[in-house]
């Protein structure tokens, strides 16, 4: 015998779904839902069991979007990334331990106790989160990166209280946000891209930190503040230049049917085309540079992942 509440609690946790898979799925699973709750002698949805519907339903809205092999791929590329930044940025900006004590190089610089800035609050939660990826350690990975965004608030609220002009300033908070969103978008379980990411941001920024290519004199600054990092590390033209780096890999990717792989990398590039966005207009005063890297990067990202939505899973697996 049908139980019309019943039916209509399982109904409406199920709207939480996409409604391409309740017209594939619904009638099925609400059938299912029904069965088992009859089986049981349940009048009412067993505890948690509605809650569990819609986490899933959400879970498949965004994977209409951005299918989980994607954002496995993404979120490790992203985690890796974001790591590589942090540990230049913790020893190039924040802590600089080869440089003299906070306070006497830059006499009217606010210490954050033996650091430079507030920027270890983020710098090292993420740091440990890409250790417990490597770990396979899901759950601490994203418990970090929630403690990376508390960083990134208080690190604000201390610049804003200290009037500290070393930051970390509006260019880094933005990207570091934008990087941990990325790591956080599935599991990062893959260890391999997850390494390679790491290894080339980290290796690429520590390289220019120390080449300061737009003041050509390499290697002879210890000591950076937090626009410097931008201005020479990573400064406008080393993000355009890469970013048709980007363009042209994704491109290559698609020909060669590895979607998942471009998908994942496009928006994986994402947090760096907010920062190449933010330079180019700020630091460099070129707004349709700026503008074209905004949209490109977008509309990149976009077209990969239609692609990627567009070849079956199985397919997909296969040519990642």
């Amino acid at each position: 015998m049908t139980n019309t509440r019943l039916e209509q609690d399982y109904g409406r946790a199920l709207g939480w779904y996409p409604t391409r898979w309740r017209r594939t799925h619904g009638l099925a699973m609400l059938g299912t839902l029904l069965d088992v709750a009859d089986g049981e002698g349940r009048s009412r949805p067993a505890p948690g069991e509605l809650a569990e519907l819609r986490w899933q339903g959400v879970r498949e809205r965004v994977n209409a979007v951005v299918p989980d092999d994607v954002r496995v791929l993404a979120a490790s590329i992203g985690t890796g990334a974001a790591a590589g930044f942090a540990l230049v940025y913790l020893l190039a900006v924040s802590w600089v331990p080869w440089g003299p004590p906070p306070g006497t190089a830059w006499p009217d610089l606010p210490a954050f106790g033996p650091f430079r800035n507030a920027g270890v609050l983020f710098a090292v939660p993420i740091l440990l989160g890409a250790l417990a990826a490597l770990g396979r350690q899901r759950m601490l990975a994203h418990l970090a990166g929630v403690l990376a965004v508390l960083g990134l608030v208080v690190a604000r609220i201390t610049v804003q209280a200290t009037e500290n002009w070393n930051g970390p300033g509006t260019t880094t908070l933005v990207t570091v946000a934008a990087l941990v969103v990325v790591a956080n978008l599935g599991a990062p379980r893959d260890r391999r891209a997850l390494g390679i990411a790491f290894g080339v941001v980290a290796a690429g920024l520590a390289l220019f930190a120390g080449l300061q290519l737009p003041t050509g004199h390499p290697f002879e600054s210890t000591l950076f503040g937090d626009s410097g990092l931008w201005g020479t590390a990573v400064n406008p033209a080393l993000l355009g230049v890469v970013g048709v780096l980007v363009l042209v890999t994704v491109v290559e990717l698609v020909r060669g049917r590895h979607g998942v792989l471009a998908a994942a990398l496009a928006v994986a590039w994402l947090p760096w085309a907010v920062a190449g966005t933010i330079t180019l207009r700020y630091f460099a005063a070129e707004d349709a540079a700026s503008v074209l890297m905004a949209v490109g990067s977008t509309l990149m990202a976009l077209t990969a992942l239609v692609i990627a939505r567009r070849v079956p899973q199985r397919s997909r697996r296969e040519r990642a």
